[in-house]
């Protein structure tokens, strides 16, 4: 579901004129469980989150990057094993991911978020 819940959202931003910089595939909470995939992006001077629907057409949501406070991915241990955790702060608020594309894609999307927030994101 994560493939396309990215094909999704580059639809998406594309169709509104938005140059996505980067995607990243992420399951919601610290844990992957089965319908938790989302896919996150970087387009336009905002963060976008597209989230799979109960029934029917995935959802957007959106916030500047500008109120993004901090991002950051670890390399964690757990029970069920090693995996990346992304961290994202804004709006008082943290939130967590399980990354599932590989560390370059987590890099990418760690540069791009840290370039908007700078405030040199284009799109």
């Amino acid at each position: 579901m994560a493939d396309a819940l990215t094909a999704f959202l580059v639809g998406q931003l594309t169709q509104d004129g938005h140059a996505p910089i980067t995607v990243l595939r992420v399951t919601q909470g610290r844990l992957p469980v089965p319908g938790s995939a989302q896919a996150l992006g970087v387009a336009g001077g905002r963060l976008w989150l597209a989230h799979a629907g109960l029934f029917g057409q995935p959802t957007l949501a959106d916030v500047p990057l500008a109120q993004v406070t901090g991002a950051d991915v670890r390399t964690a241990r757990r029970l069920t094993g090693t995996r990346r955790e992304l961290s994202l702060w804004t709006g008082g608020n943290t939130l967590r991911f399980a990354v599932v594309d590989d560390d370059a894609a987590a890099q990418a999307f760690l540069a791009a978020v840290r370039q908007g927030q700078a405030g040199t994101t284009a799109g």
